[in-house]
């Protein structure tokens, strides 16, 4: 397949998740480039419209790329079937407004016009200064990807395809959102890094739920033994407690919910 520079861009904060997608490009041999924002995002719907700018100064300092958000894991080399102009698409499918997810994203020097067009979108809507509660079904629904699927709707771009599953685990979708893997995972689209901020315990077991590398039933036999500190895929679990957090934030312990939440591909 043609060559390609992996990219990515973070703040100042955030700077610390793009050394597993480093390192995962070192030991596949990719080229890696961190474009490092020192400007500090409110919400992630903001930061979210940087994409394109990001992409597109990807395209005119190395060519090809793809573009991952900061936190993606590269588990699997890349395919050849993989060639820009390519996107990855949620699974359950969702409405137009939410259809992508441009947190994977290829492009090169042919991609440039739908670049400034989805960049003349975002400008044009004032989508960087949404308010939060402007959405339509979930927070953060409206966003980046809709400016996204109306410039390549109207420049008519022949769209190179991957899906990103969020649910079924069986199914045979080449990116993940979370941290598990199917049978044909290539990237891990987590969202672990959201723990910390997190203290909404429904929106935290959505996070376990997304980011467990077993099946995230155990969770409730774990509890159910009453066994003291348990460490698992990842995870610690407090059982006299009744508390479970990643062992990367163990500091930030949180209730176990033991009621059932519901994950959505329109949903971070």
């Amino acid at each position: 397949m043609d060559k390609f520079t992996v990219i990515c861009w973070s703040t100042d904060s955030y700077k610390h998740l793009a050394e597993g997608l480093k390192s995962d490009c070192e030991v596949l041999g990719y080229p890696f480039h961190l474009y490092e924002i020192e400007q500090e995002y409110p919400n992630l719907v903001k930061a979210w419209c940087n994409h394109p700018r990001i992409i597109k100064k990807g395209v005119v300092d190395f060519g090809n790329v793809l573009f991952l958000d900061v936190e993606c894991r590269i588990i699997r080399p890349i395919p050849e079937s993989w060639k820009a102009p390519l996107v990855s698409v949620r699974k359950p499918s969702q409405p137009f407004w939410i259809k992508y997810n441009t947190g994977t994203v290829m492009a090169d020097t042919s991609c440039l016009d739908w670049l400034d067009a989805w960049i003349k979108t975002i400008d044009a809507w004032e989508m960087e200064n949404l308010s939060t509660d402007a959405y339509i079904y979930w927070p953060g629904d409206v966003a980046d990807e809709l400016a996204f699927h109306a410039a390549v709707a109207a420049m008519d771009v022949q769209l190179n395809k991957v899906d990103l599953e969020y649910l079924d685990r069986s199914s045979d979708a080449e990116i993940a959102r979370g941290l598990w893997r199917g049978k044909n995972t290539i990237l891990q689209h987590p969202t672990i890094h959201h723990w910390r901020k997190e203290t909404d315990l429904h929106e935290c077991k959505k996070l376990f739920v997304q980011n467990y590398a077993g099946n995230p039933d155990e969770a409730a036999k774990i509890f159910a033994t009453k066994n003291g500190v348990l460490k698992q895929n990842g995870w610690i679990f407090d059982t006299a407690q009744g508390q479970y957090a990643p062992q990367e934030f163990e500091q930030y312990m949180r209730a176990w919910l033991n009621e059932e939440v519901e994950i959505t591909s329109a949903q971070r």
